[in-house]
């Protein structure tokens, strides 16, 4: 009877094991379930950068993305957005690929893709955020209000409404520690990339260039009209009408050097605020309609470039 009831209590603690070991497993499962449906509530594609990187910067960057390698180009830094396949070309994204594994939403903002939308509700839930104000409307709403409630949004729509709120927060104190170091910009600021010998591209109301100025209390020197998005087309004489410090904008699609270029060997050599000295140059690493981590980083470029000027040589 000893080694029966030896035999009993393995057979009991044998059972037990199993059973505990059942239970356990049945618990995993249930917790691989539970996080398989948060990722799937955060499975996104989209199609526009401002939303794209948004969603990174709170920590939930998009399964798909139309323009990835052009959004790398701008930002000058190559998987920027990690764990993400592209789509293709942002205006023609591949449909069937996206299709092939389908997300839970599809994120567009309006005016662009919204020819789209019936076929892209055939693959899923179709999202928009026409978050972008134009410059011409009377929108009450101002353009940093405007990305802040796009930035709440998804965060609420991956369930990480928090990781939303604090990634603003840090937005607002890297742009206040920003702006204390702003002791030497008094005059007005125009931002401007060179298109050619004697065209220009210039931004105000409407774009992140005209939000940023504007967010650091700086004079924009452009005070004429704008298209909807911000910009204006301009030819050289209307800027030697205007006294400012001039910011040139470098894009990663002109040649390398060609601001610089342009400044030397053209006629914009004979702008007065060139001949002063009082310009920079800034690199884009930004995309110019986009969110706050692309204001950002022209804010970071746009201090940098404002401090370390020489002072204007008002004797030339």
């Amino acid at each position: 009877m000893k080694y029966q009831n030896g035999s009993f209590c393995r057979f009991v603690f044998h059972k037990i094991i199993i059973l505990l070991t059942t239970l356990l497993i049945s618990l995993l499962i249930n917790n691989i379930s539970m996080a398989n449906d948060d990722r799937s509530a955060g499975l996104i594609a989209t199609f526009d950068f401002a939303i794209a990187e948004t969603l990174t910067a709170i920590g939930h960057p998009p399964r798909f993305l139309a323009g990835l390698e052009g959004y790398e180009t701008y930002s000058r830094k190559e998987g920027i957005i990690p764990n993400t396949t592209d789509l293709g070309h942002r205006h023609l994204p591949n449909l069937e690929l996206l299709a092939s594994l389908p997300p839970k939403y599809i994120l567009i903002s309006p005016p662009a893709h919204v020819s789209l939308i019936p076929q892209l509700r055939e693959i899923a839930e179709v999202k928009e955020y026409p978050f972008y104000s134009y410059s011409s409307g009377n929108n009450v709403q101002s353009h940093w209000e405007a990305l802040e409630d796009m930035t709440r949004q998804l965060g609420s729509l991956v369930n990480d409404y928090v990781a939303s709120e604090h990634y603003l927060e840090q937005v607002n104190n890297h742009f206040e520690n920003l702006q204390a170091e702003l002791n030497n910009t008094d005059s007005p600021v125009l931002l401007v990339r060179l298109i050619d010998e004697s065209h220009a591209r210039i931004y105000g109301k409407g774009s992140v260039e005209g939000m940023v100025l504007n967010r650091f209390a700086l004079q924009n020197a452009w005070q004429g009209n704008l298209d909807k998005w911000g910009r204006a087309t301009v030819s050289a004489t209307s800027l030697f009408e205007i006294n400012a410090t001039l910011i040139f904008l470098d894009s990663p699609y002109d040649p390398v050097g060609g601001q610089e270029k342009l400044i030397t060997d053209g006629q914009w050599r004979y702008l007065p605020n060139v001949r002063q000295g009082n310009y920079a140059i800034i690199s884009v690493n930004y995309w110019q309609w986009g969110g706050f981590p692309s204001a950002l980083r022209l804010a970071e470029s746009l201090v940098e470039a404002l401090e370390s000027r020489a002072p204007p040589n008002t004797a030339g």
